[in-house]
């Protein structure tokens, strides 16, 4: 089931209310033929929106089907739509089996955004390249970056417990070899060094990780932690002394930022980025100060151990990060969109040049 948050609205103090969609449908049944339920997905978006009278819809997903219905239904009430854009059909292709498959995404995606009233990026290169692919008006987008959330756990008075987080499981679109092949060059340098991977469920995924951390000698020096609820993140990159972002040199995806970087910055540790120096996610660390960045893991594996043996270079990389954290505040970055979203919300003859 989908969520629809509801602030503002019918449902007192805001709310979410549980839609059946084409994605829950094709879980029960195990088939694309979920697609022939259309008219009553359709049905239950149009009566929630019937419930709640939103001014504006903001829609964040990558699910075909789930850009379009909300779509469908919006443009039924006449209501405005905002396309909230963090992974695009453009970049996951890259790494999706499926030719027909993914060409197929990328249309239904491209007609989403062209039907839009406003598509929402966190990255200019991102923007640019959608813009540029979709061929959509330059005053139908925006650049949106992402926000960082408060701390929800208190800085910790006791000795870091490990020398380095990976928040999250690997993917297709990190550099999983590199990444491994650091830590190991790390752990060479550094007696009793720790790693921590964060988010690391059952399966496959877990054995393949395991399997290549022992194959570098890393197995005893690794804790493979199990998914934790978003509000308990910080607690565990808060016994960190670093943060690492491996990313794949495929060069669509120098256009991505990745969202651990953010939990890193609240938590005031260094941000060790192994993957291309012309990328958004390296121009944002040394622009901010709160890192290093290296494109092989030698490389990173000494600057790396150089940075967590100077404690001054620590604080200052601290001291940055507090200032990174304030003027990335949700209640700062989102002040554009709010100004964009107003103006949406208008009726017709009254937005003048907006689109």
């Amino acid at each position: 089931m989908e969520g629809i948050k509801c602030e503002g609205s019918a449902l007192s103090n805001g709310g979410v209310l549980r839609l059946r969609t084409y994605e829950t449908h094709r879980q029960q049944l195990q088939s694309p033929a979920a697609a022939l339920l259309l008219p009553l997905t359709l049905g239950a978006y149009l009566a929630a929106f019937r419930t709640f009278h939103p001014d504006v819809v903001v829609i964040s997903a990558y699910s075909p089907f789930l850009l379009v219905e909300p779509l469908l239904a919006a443009r039924l009430r006449g209501v405005p739509v905002v396309y909230d854009v963090l992974d695009s059909w453009i970049l996951l292709s890259a790494f999706h089996p499926g030719r027909i498959r993914n060409w197929l995404k990328r249309s239904i995606e491209r007609f989403a955004f062209s039907c839009g009233n406003l598509v929402v990026g966190v990255t200019r290169t991102q923007l640019d390249l959608i813009q540029e692919r979709y061929r959509l008006d330059p005053g139908k987008v925006a650049l949106v970056p992402r926000g960082t959330d408060p701390p929800t756990s208190p800085p910790m008075d006791n000795p870091p417990d490990y020398d380095i987080i990976h928040v999250g499981p690997p993917r297709d679109y990190y550099d999983n070899e590199g990444m491994v092949d650091f830590l190991a060059r790390l752990a060479s340098l550094r007696p009793g060094f720790r790693v921590a991977f964060l988010g690391i469920g059952e399966g496959p995924e877990k054995n393949r990780l395991q399997k290549n951390l022992a194959q570098h000698g890393l197995g005893p020096k690794t804790d493979l932690i199990p998914p934790v609820p978003r509000s308990e993140v910080s607690r565990w990159t808060a016994r960190s002394r670093a943060g690492l972002i491996a990313l794949t040199k495929n060069p669509l995806y120098r256009a991505a930022i990745s969202t651990k970087a953010y939990d890193y910055i609240v938590a005031r540790i260094p941000i060790l980025f192994l993957g291309p120096s012309d990328s958004e996610q390296a121009e944002f660390i040394m622009k901010l100060g709160i890192g290093r960045v290296c494109e092989g893991p030698a490389q990173l594996a000494v600057e790396a151990n150089a940075l967590l043996s100077d404690e001054r270079a620590l604080n200052e990389i601290r001291a940055h990060a507090d200032i990174a954290a304030s003027s990335l505040a949700w209640s700062e970055v989102l002040k554009p969109l709010y100004e964009k979203v107003v103006t949406l919300s208008r009726p017709v003859e009254q937005r003048g040049g907006a689109h």
